[in-house]
């Protein structure tokens, strides 16, 4: 297997520009807790709120921008095309393995390296641009890279199922 470094910004599209729906499914920062979208709300494009920007398509990360070291980030991964996310949220669209490449950005190593570039003490946080300047370690082979993204996935989902066990 071999591994290559990468930055970030070689590996997806930053901030897709997008037309926003008349309608949506409205994704704030308190919407996604850990790895799971725990709400969302109907807007009309003309009363939204400014922040909507972010139209979501399947395989898009959603990268928490604001106090990254909460890792409140979203993998999209809906069939619906109407959900616009917040831009506190860096929005990527992989040319990658987008389970691979989210699973590379959970992990605490790229956290520290995150938090290394914020600015500002009580909501640290960092900029696009700082963001897709990071360098990964990822498999040349696009297969490998589907696997050990499945894999991991696999693992969290394991993982959540026993968290969610009722205790007899």
């Amino acid at each position: 297997m071999t591994w290559e470094q990468r930055k970030l910004g070689e590996l997806g599209e930053f901030n897709p520009k997008e037309q926003i729906p008349n309608t949506f499914e409205y994704v704030d920062l308190e919407s996604v807790v850990g790895t799971v979208m725990i709400g969302h709300r109907r807007e009309n494009r003309s009363t939204a709120p400014s922040r909507a920007q972010r139209l979501a398509k399947y395989g898009d990360i959603f990268y928490q921008t604001v106090r990254p070291y909460q890792k409140n980030n979203y993998l999209y991964k809906l069939p619906d095309s109407d959900y616009v996310f917040s831009t506190g949220y860096a929005q990527i669209r992989p040319v990658v393995d987008s389970t691979f490449l989210y699973c590379l950005m959970q992990q605490d190593s790229f956290v520290s390296e995150v938090l290394g570039r914020c600015t500002g003490t009580s909501y640290p946080a960092i900029n696009v641009n700082d963001l897709a300047d990071i360098e990964v370690s990822m498999p040349v082979i696009c297969d490998e890279q589907r696997m050990i993204g499945r894999s991991i996935s696999n693992l969290d989902n394991l993982i959540t199922l026993h968290l969610r066990e009722p205790s007899l």
